[in-house]
């Protein structure tokens, strides 16, 4: 996607330092903070795939663990 703006990409951009953006399979992401000790708290997903909102992990508030040797999502 691309995006023109005047305004700073800070103001516009949903994504903030102690935020990342993680891929899914399906195309989509989800929006995560740190939650300590490699796990995140999901904060909101942005996907075209119904079924990305329908499953239980991506839920906002969800707290997942990272496997780093794998490179995501347990």
């Amino acid at each position: 996607m691309m995006m023109y703006s005047l305004d700073p990409m800070s103001l516009v951009s949903r994504e903030t330092p102690d935020r990342i953006s993680i891929p899914l399979a399906s195309g989509g992401h989800v929006l995560a903070e740190s939650a300590g000790n490699n796990r995140i708290r999901i904060v909101s997903v942005c996907s075209t795939d119904p079924m990305d909102y329908l499953d239980l992990r991506y839920q906002p508030g969800n707290i997942l663990s990272l496997d780093p040797a794998k490179g995501h999502l347990e």
